[in-house]
């Protein structure tokens, strides 16, 4: 995992994750899953959080909210395909106060 996003605790983003190259021709994306994995500064507690999950066939799209300055999230999506496929794709993100 090397993607590193940054946004702010007040923000709400969505995050799109693109599998059409990983697709194979007449499959597409038929549900998606998200989970996020916290890690909060010492004394806090993880608030980050996946908002909702959405998908139009070939991109997964994660709606992120919350978080505390200094807290630091794995976002996972996981995409399962009309052919039965499997797929994972994760970003960490910083939740940072100010630019």
């Amino acid at each position: 995992m090397s993607t590193v996003m940054t946004k702010r605790p007040d923000e709400v983003l969505d995050y799109v994750f693109d599998f059409s190259r990983w697709l194979s021709s007449g499959d597409t994306i038929a549900s998606v899953t998200g989970s996020i994995s916290s890690t909060p500064p010492a004394g806090a507690v993880a608030t980050a959080a996946i908002d909702s999950t959405s998908n139009t066939g070939t991109t997964a799209t994660a709606w992120v909210s919350a978080g505390i300055d200094g807290e630091t999230a794995e976002v996972k999506v996981k995409a399962v395909t009309t052919l039965g496929r499997t797929k994972d794709a994760c970003f960490r993100l910083r939740i940072k106060e100010c630019c």
